[in-house]
This record gives structure tokens, sequence and C-alpha cells, in this order.
């Protein structure tokens, strides 16, 4: 097992990308919504905003794109990304992993 630290730069690069689009997905599937008042900014507000310029241009499969295009977004994605990136194990050939036995 390695930790993003002991990972070469292209494994570090690979694993951001992957984190990112992990949580694009969360975002993009309603698993992960934000609390503009609570959090004092307008983070979901335009969120729901690409989602409205999906719907215009029919094109629902893009949000993910649409969703980057905004670089307050993109700011906070990339940053959520790359906690998860960090926190995560990243196992080599062979190695195994089970999750949720822990409690």
């Amino acid at each position: 097992m390695k930790s993003f630290e002991q990972l070469t730069e292209i494994q570090k690069k690979a694993a951001l990308e992957k984190a990112i689009q992990y949580v694009l997905q969360g975002i993009a599937e309603g698993v992960m919504r934000f609390n503009d008042k609570l959090n004092g900014d307008d983070l979901q507000a335009r969120i729901d905003r690409a989602f409205e310029k999906a719907e215009r241009l029919s094109t629902p499969w893009f949000i993910g794109e649409i969703l980057m295009e905004d670089k307050y977004i993109r700011e906070h994605v990339e940053g959520m990304a790359q906690c998860d990136a960090e926190d995560a194990i990243y196992l080599e050939r062979g190695e195994h992993a089970v999750s949720g036995v822990a409690s």
C-alpha cells in the first residue's frame, strides 16, 4: 500500500483526476449538495445554474464539463478532490483491501 505522497507524479495526477471525477459524479447525482447560507457562499447556486444551463442546452451528459467551466466551482471541486486523493490509500498490484467492516 502507498499513501498519496508515495506515488509518482504521474500516479498523483491520475489519482487526483479520478478523485475529481468522483466529486463531479456525486454532484451530478445529487449526492453532494451544499448549504450556501451555512457556508456563506453561492456554490450550490452556481451548481444549480450549471444544471439549468445543461438542461437549456439539452446536454445533461455534459454537466461535469459545464460545472468545471465555472472557476469558483472548479476550485472547490479540485480542493475536495485533493483532500480525498491525499486521504486515500493506494493498493499495489497483488494487494487486496476490504472496506466497511470496521466501525
